[in-house]
């Protein structure tokens, strides 16, 4: 019974942690690149890339960011993009919590605060969402339908704000 009981803790231990390890080193990728916490990071690349990890959709240009509001509340602004946009946010635990495309925006320009709970009264402007946890992920989708579209793209990308609110 002892060791049915220790099996169970075990394995719900490690069935917790381990999208918390994920996220961690996925986070940990993002801020190296971005150089930092709440910094945007873009991909600037079309199409598959060698020596690289694989792409679910290589006509997907992502721009992310490892967000930490611990210290305040995070923004991430800018432009949509014509042919196809979404943002997405995920928690510690690797859970999506929000997610957002251009056809359901009202205009091309987004503006949303990522905040924790007691945070929300201290921020001005942009459409607030809660953080269920201190760190995550944010991703924003693009999509490229050829290699001639990624000047705009990086125009879209450095007209981005990602950063404290």
């Amino acid at each position: 019974m002892l060791s049915a009981a220790t099996f169970l803790a075990v394995r719900s231990s490690v069935v917790d942690q381990a999208p918390k390890n994920v996220m961690a080193n996925i986070e940990s990728r993002i801020v190296k690149g971005a150089g930092g916490w709440n910094a945007c990071y873009h991909n600037r690349v079309y199409g598959p890339r060698t020596a690289a990890a694989r792409r679910a959709n290589p006509d997907s240009i992502i721009s992310s960011m490892a967000y930490d509001v611990s210290n305040g509340p995070v923004r991430v602004s800018g432009f949509t993009w014509p042919k196809y946009w979404s943002l997405s946010l995920y928690q510690q635990n690797s859970s999506n919590y929000f997610v957002t495309n251009d056809s359901q925006l009202e205009q091309s320009e987004f503006n949303f605060v990522i905040a924790k709970e007691g945070d929300k009264q201290s921020v001005s402007g942009g459409t607030i969402v809660t953080s269920p946890t201190d760190k995550g992920i944010m991703l924003i989708r693009r999509f490229a339908s050829r290699e001639a579209d990624m000047p705009a793209i990086i125009e879209n990308q450095n007209a981005m704000y990602c950063g404290p609110a």
